[in-house]
């Protein structure tokens, strides 16, 4: 156990709403209009834009009399750092730019707050319903905090309390972000949810999924933008565990791999029979790997027809997306990799 106390009125307090916002002009609207219509007392609430935008996103959010905007460096623990130090109330939210909060969230929070063991929670991020079939697919990759399948994706099969929780949906005491300093600036571009967490339960702190907490997520809606989001999660993977060159090189996942295949149907182009043999013994094998070390995979073939995707969805587009995401990952760990190498030489130099 902890040895940190929790007051146990902590739930009287209010909230705080923090959102973290870097040029989010196109989604930022979408966000504090829903958070402006919250079932809760407008006495007991706050919203906070913390800031580091290049584009008209500070003067959006200006425009909202109720919403108090704070500029900031850039930087995902920079900022959510700025945000819970600057915040009037003990229990503090942080959703992303690009959600969209049903009317219920804030009640749901202070419901779950009221077990005095709580120190922090996290939700779903589903998709929209209005978004498209790319989305859909590429939220049933099952990021982030679960897509599609909801958070309980990311948990294995009897565990009880979260290994993490997800930056996009989570609420902190106050006091329990003071206790471990808040974030670590160290995570500047990613992974300071991730490292919070870990650090938390170091402590003792009782983390929750609270699967009624739910934020609908923008998904990348563009094979562009879903490569491009899923380097980033690269940078955040390494910032978690700074692989050596040597252990990213030899990942399934690493780019030069992905060419062996491709030798490989040329060099059978005259053998279409052994050809087709080995590319649907390859398919099984891959699918029989998602299924096993996968997690949200087996989620999603459980929830295909809530979800609304269809057979071929399931079993040929979400896989290949799945290995995209993978192969995008370590290209960005390897971009990572170089520029944290090139600092440190430099810094030595």
């Amino acid at each position: 156990m902890t040895d940190y106390k929790f007051l146990d009125n902590d739930h009287f307090s209010g909230i705080s709403v923090i959102i973290i916002t870097y040029n989010e002009e196109k989604n930022i609207k979408d966000c504090l209009n829903s958070l402006l219509e919250l079932d809760y007392p407008k006495d007991r609430c706050e919203v906070i834009v913390v800031d580091s935008s290049t584009d008209s996103t500070p003067e959006i959010v200006s425009g909202y009399k109720n919403v108090r905007l704070i500029r900031s460096r850039k930087g995902f623990s920079q900022q959510r750092n700025m945000g819970w130090k600057q915040a009037v109330y003990n229990i503090t939210a942080f959703v992303d730019a690009d959600t969209i909060v049903p009317s219920e969230y804030l009640k749901i929070i202070n419901k779950a707050f009221k077990n005095i063991e709580t120190a922090a929670i996290g939700g779903n991020a589903y998709p929209p319903e209005n978004t498209n079939r790319f989305g859909v697919w590429a939220a049933c990759v099952g990021h982030p905090a679960g897509g599609a399948m909801g958070f309980k994706a990311n948990m294995k099969k009897g565990q009880k309390k979260p290994h993490f929780l997800p930056g996009c949906n989570s609420a902190f005491r106050k006091n329990s972000l003071e206790a471990v300093s808040g974030f670590d600036p160290e995570f500047y571009d990613g992974g300071e949810d991730v490292d919070i967490s870990r650090r938390m339960r170091e402590r003792g702190f009782s983390l929750e999924y609270i699967p009624e907490l739910t934020v609908y997520h923008k998904p990348r809606n563009s094979l562009k933008k879903y490569i491009q989001w899923n380097m980033g999660v690269g940078r955040t993977k390494f910032n978690l565990t700074h692989p050596s060159l040597f252990k990213l090189i030899f990942q399934p996942s690493f780019p030069l791999w992905s060419l062996l295949p491709v030798a490989l149907i040329f060099l059978l182009l005259n053998h279409p029979f052994v050809l087709a043999v080995l590319a649907v013994l390859g398919w099984i094998l891959f699918l029989m790997t998602l299924c096993l070390f996968a997690n949200p995979y087996p989620h999603l073939l459980k929830q295909r027809k809530k979800i609304g995707i269809s057979f071929l969805s399931v079993f040929f587009i979400v896989p290949v997306l799945i290995y995209l995401r993978q192969v995008s990952i370590n290209i960005g760990q390897l971009k990572k990799w170089r520029s944290h190498r090139y600092f440190f030489m430099n810094r030595s130099g």
